[in-house]
């Protein structure tokens, strides 16, 4: 746990450098969005019916108007 506090020591000290602040903002949102777009993916590959689609659609689409406001 020990390293654990130290990562969140040096991340906090980073995140105070608004340029820093605002790349890795962006970097946990792309994340997100590439989980998001692979679950759309396999549930493409599995022939997922298209209501399953259309929520995985939806959920993506909720999610890129909250990160865009």
């Amino acid at each position: 746990m020990s390293g654990n506090n130290h990562y969140r020591e040096y991340l906090d000290e980073q995140l105070k450098d608004p340029e820093f602040a605002a790349h890795y903002a962006l970097a946990r949102e792309k994340v997100r969005l590439e989980i998001f777009l692979e679950n759309l993916k396999e549930k493409i590959n599995q022939d997922a019916g298209k209501p399953v689609l259309l929520r995985n659609l939806n959920k993506i689409t909720k999610y890129v108007r909250q990160i865009a406001i």
